[in-house]
């Protein structure tokens, strides 16, 4: 079976340093602290899954999403999975309605985020880790 890679976005080192351990065993991990180190590992690099923080400066989660939605859909088939800190329910739908194949909230479970990565890369469900 092909190594799958994910790509992880998250302005904060500790995050994407927990991802890496988290994943890295099983999957490529490429890591970037800002959306435009993600546009350029996308347009490098076969990404099979993207782990997006939502608040990050410049351009949050939502606007990248919204970016690949409407002018770079090139990337529309990666699914998204937002990782955040925000657990309100109006965000997690609001990420769900844009096409987010799944939500997970911060602090991270090593498990439940291996099983819904496993479960997204085997068959696309939405899913949320609330």
């Amino acid at each position: 079976m092909d190594e799958k890679t994910i790509l992880a976005i998250d302005d904060a080192p500790e995050i994407l340093e927990s991802l890496n351990g988290i994943l890295g065993n099983d999957y490529d991990m490429r890591l970037a602290k800002t959306a435009s180190a993600a546009w350029t590992v996308l347009r490098l690099t076969e990404v099979n899954l993207i782990l997006l923080d939502i608040e990050m400066p410049g351009m949050s989660g939502f606007d990248f999403l919204e970016s690949i939605n409407t002018t770079r859909t090139e990337y529309k088939h990666i699914p998204v999975v937002f990782i955040s800190s925000n657990a309100d329910q109006e965000t997690v739908d609001r990420a769900m309605s844009m096409g987010a194949a799944g939500y997970v909230v911060k602090p991270l479970f090593p498990e439940k985020l291996r099983d819904m990565i496993g479960s997204i890369l085997g068959g696309s469900v939405p899913l949320s880790t609330q």
